[in-house]
């Protein structure tokens, strides 16, 4: 299956002759042009329409003829990108024991269906266990099965489960580490939210 990504003709076999300025009066017959880009190297063209509609009206036209040379005119079409929705099959996992490793963490996870990645963030410096992780399955009722109870139990310590959300998943600009950050002392997790100070950076 394809969709019409853009409302792009590509035009093959232009001369030096046919420029930016004779394509798009010509092709301005058919619908309200966007842009033109001409590669002579390369004698193709593309001209795309602001309505992908108009693109296809150009194409139905049997012959395109410019100063004498017939061009042939096709669509761009490309294949249609599935979506993919990696926030229904990720799963975020607060509390972990410090001294788990990503084998236990992945390990007792994989009882619940097929895993694509399991990680247990740590700090870059210290390589030590920030306290938690990411679970990403490779079906959506995996992470359903695990988010059936808010808390599971891992290495005699209690850990919590929720789903992931585009906002837990946002990392500041130039941080490497996630926005959550382990309290030993409170023994729980914390959501840090970034303000920018004036003057500091």
């Amino acid at each position: 299956e394809v969709e019409f990504v853009n409302p792009k003709l590509v035009i093959n076999g232009i001369s030096i002759e046919i420029d930016e300025r004779i394509l798009r009066r010509h092709f301005d017959a058919y619908g309200e042009i966007k842009h033109v880009v001409v590669y002579f190297s390369k004698a193709i063209a593309f001209v795309t329409f602001v309505d992908p509609s108009k693109a296809q009206i150009a194409l139905q036209h049997q012959q395109h003829i410019i100063l004498g040379r017939k061009l042939n005119t096709q669509v761009e079409v490309r294949p249609a990108k599935p979506k993919v929705e990696i926030g229904k099959r990720k799963i975020f996992v607060g509390g972990l024991p410090r001294s788990i490793t990503n084998e236990e963490f992945k390990g007792y996870f994989e009882k619940f269906g097929s895993i694509v990645d399991a990680v247990v963030i740590h700090d870059k410096e210290t390589k030590r266990s920030r306290g938690f992780g990411f679970v990403t399955y490779e079906a959506e009722e995996s992470a359903n099965l695990v988010l059936r109870t808010n808390f599971h139990l891992l290495n005699n310590k209690r850990v919590e489960v929720k789903k992931v959300t585009p906002r837990q998943e946002m990392v500041p600009s130039g941080f490497e580490f996630p926005p959550y950050y382990y309290d030993p002392y409170y023994q729980t997790y914390f959501y840090v939210v970034w303000v920018p100070i004036p003057g500091f950076y």
